[in-house]
């Protein structure tokens, strides 16, 4: 069953604080179980965890940002979509209101042509009625001749007068009527032609209030959609808010455990140490403690390469001194410098398959992620001399940690002893 981070380091500061009160007693190193590799382990188990859920949460974050982004896109657009339907309305309602007054205008001139009309028919009416009366009294009192009118007139030119003035009244009486009647038809195609333009004009206003009517119904679902998008962007700020605070207890979290990482890797470096210097009388291989300094051409690296070196150097002879360090920088350069090599750049020698144990365990990655703040400045001084081409282990490229190794012969430096070849000979 996997224990939880709490039991996991438990164990392990218990270790130290074992430690630490052993050596504040004088007790001997010995006494106290000293943090070793597995605790290095557990603990860097915790971190690769602690590092997937910041990971997993910052991805959450990205993707609520996303969301976000895109809810205040669509809600400004329908802003937008919004303002121009309003637009349209006041047109729309500008139309209409110029409709009506048109309306009530055809409305006035109908009018005014119906009174005309009904005049009309009163005065055709009355002319046909006068006209009517003149013609029964005519047909009641007919006159024969023209000498029957002679002879009642008087003269001659009385009965010329009398029979002229009836055929004119009689003219006249046709006349009007006929005009009167026109007249009345001319009204009538108008108030029919009126009538046909306010119809056009009614179903036009019709038109133009459903499309009015459709504009409203779009703004007011629109407006229901702005406001939709307004709670749905608050909710995924409130979302990305409680993510944040997440983010950041997790990150407090991971420096905690780094933190107590390096407490650790310091415990078991200062019991290397020790060990170290406690065994170097045991050891029997030819070696010589003569630095051979060499002066070779400098190397154009990048500031990451420079970095890369460093955190190397840190990782392998972070407690070596400056030799030690220098030792380290220089056998990376020598195989950059060495044909035997296939490797031409400082990234590909670090990264040669089964060379350095700190690429291969993942520390010297982990250490270039998240660990630069814990680089000594000695590290990166001696990652710029290897580079300017200074070595003080002459042109040799293989190095290890001599204790494990006593019957080695080779150039001792620190900790480790370096050599030509790979097997070591003298």
């Amino acid at each position: 069953m996997k224990r939880t981070r709490g039991s996991k380091l438990t164990g392990i500061i218990r270790k130290l604080m074992i430690l630490a009160l052993a050596l504040a007693l004088g007790i001997p190193s010995y006494a106290a179980k000293t943090p070793d590799e597995s605790d290095v382990e557990e603990i860097q188990e915790e971190i690769d965890n602690q590092q997937e859920e910041i990971n997993k949460t910052q991805q959450e974050i990205d993707e609520t940002e996303d969301k976000k982004q895109k809810l205040q896109e669509a809600k400004e657009n329908m802003e937008d979509y919004l303002a121009d339907l309003n637009k349209q309305y006041a047109s729309l309602e500008d139309e209409i209101n110029a409709l009506n007054q048109q309306i009530a205008d055809k409305q006035a001139e109908i009018e005014k042509t119906q009174a005309e009309l009904e005049e009309a028919r009163a005065v055709e009416e009355q002319q046909y009625a006068d006209m009517k009366a003149r013609i029964q009294y005519m047909y009641e009192h007919p006159q024969s001749s023209f000498l029957e009118v002679l002879i009642t007139s008087g003269s001659f030119a009385d009965a010329l007068n009398q029979a002229g003035y009836t055929a004119s009244i009689t003219a006249y009486d046709r006349e009007m009527f006929e005009q009167y009647v026109a007249q009345k038809e001319e009204i009538a195609d108008q108030e029919a032609r009126l009538q046909g333009e306010k119809e056009a004009l009614d179903e036009l206003q019709a038109s133009v209030t459903q499309k009015q009517n459709e504009v409203t119904a779009l703004a007011n679902s629109t407006s229901g959609k702005i406001s939709q998008h307004v709670n749905e962007i608050a909710q995924a700020q409130a979302d990305l808010d409680g993510k944040n605070n997440t983010l950041e207890n997790q990150k407090a979290v991971l420096e905690e455990l780094i933190a107590e990482k390096k407490q650790i890797e310091a415990q078991i470096e200062a019991a290397k140490a020790a060990e170290i210097e406690a065994s170097l009388g045991d050891v029997t291989g030819v070696r010589t403690t003569e630095l051979e300094y060499v002066q070779y051409a400098p190397y154009n690296a990048t500031e990451e390469e420079v970095t890369a070196l460093a955190v190397l150097i840190y990782c392998e002879a972070g407690n070596q001194g400056a030799e030690g360090q220098l030792a380290v920088g220089s056998v990376v350069m020598n195989r950059i410098r060495d044909p035997r090599f296939a490797q031409n750049d400082i990234m590909s020698v670090i990264r040669a398959s089964g060379q350095f144990s700190p690429v291969t365990s993942g520390r010297f990655d982990l250490m270039l992620e998240q660990g630069l703040d814990s680089v000594t400045e000695s590290c990166y001084t001696a990652a710029r001399r290897a580079i300017s081409g200074e070595s003080n282990v002459g042109n040799r490229v293989f190095f290890r940690t001599y204790a494990n190794y006593p019957s080695l012969s080779g150039l001792v430096i620190g900790a480790h002893i370096f050599s030509y070849t790979w097997n070591y000979a003298a």
